[in-house]
């Protein structure tokens, strides 16, 4: 897993810690070395740059070798960048590289990394961590929101749309998508899932950055309020792991603020015996 030094990614490693897992950690933070939040300090701890190529081939083979196979693979590192329109040319082209790197191209190579592994042993499951900005509570499908009646936009549907300052960072996320659909679709006869998970606001350092930066203050009591815990957003990840083999692919799964935090259906265009030519 990368991005495991705090935030979701700390949830998650103390989340699949305690249901057993065997953990792969990486994060340019040195935290990731802190074993305290799980149950055992033999998992694999790695200080590095998800942008670099050869630390990503050291890690997974590092991994292979430890632990002998690869079952889950989360995509879980990510920056944001704000890019308003009016930015400098130079100063979005430097957010864009960067943000790219991080959040399209480090997923990629990782991704490309782990899949020969699981095909040898056919199985295994990827998951993206996206952003609730491409897959709302409006799209691509309109919720009733009886059962979500805190939402913000109960009552005038959300349209997939970040803010006016997240053009490069949204594009990143966006084209997540692009590898979880052909990923989902060529390795499906391997036994291979992948799916994204398009997370709202989240109590992260990420979240917390955005409101002082781009609304010039520190988060208050009602902002965390309404934000989701980590812990459970984790939780519903393992959730979606557990659905083994047969279980959806292809999936924008939305975790969203002010929504019960539960796996939805998967959509039956993404069901396990749809053609894929």
């Amino acid at each position: 897993m990368t991005g495991a030094a705090g935030g979701l990614g700390r949830a998650l490693a103390t989340v699949l810690d305690r249901a057993g897992f065997d953990l792969a950690l990486i994060d340019v933070a040195e935290a990731v070395l802190d074993s305290s939040t799980t149950t055992r300090a033999d998992h694999l701890r790695v200080v590095g740059d998800v942008t670099d190529d050869s630390t990503l081939t050291s890690f997974v083979a590092d991994t292979v070798e430890r632990f002998n196979r690869i079952d889950l693979l989360i995509n879980n590192a990510g920056r944001v960048r704000y890019t308003p329109v009016q930015s400098p040319l130079d100063e979005a082209l430097s957010s864009f590289d960067e943000l790219w790197r991080v959040n399209t191209r480090a997923p990629y190579v990782l991704g490309r990394l782990v899949i020969p592994h699981m095909i040898e042993r056919g199985e295994g499951h990827i998951v993206n961590v996206s952003t609730d900005h491409v897959h709302t509570c409006g799209f691509p499908n309109q919720l009733d929101h009886d059962d979500a009646p805190e939402c913000p936009w109960h009552d005038t549907p959300r349209r997939p749309f970040g803010g006016h300052a997240f053009d490069a960072y949204d594009a990143s996320k966006w084209a997540l998508n692009g590898l979880t659909q052909v990923w989902s679709a060529a390795l499906r006869r391997h036994g291979i899932r992948v799916n994204n998970l398009c997370l709202g606001a989240t109590d992260t350092p990420m979240v917390r950055q955005a409101i002082r930066e781009l609304g010039g203050r520190e988060p208050d009591e009602r902002d965390i309020a309404a934000w989701m815990s980590p812990f459970a957003v984790a939780r519903l990840v393992l959730e979606l792991h557990d659905e083994g083999p047969r279980g959806r692919s292809g999936d924008n799964v939305g975790a969203w603020i002010g929504h019960p935090l539960r796996l939805p259906p998967a959509h039956p265009v993404l069901a396990p015996n749809t053609d894929l030519r």
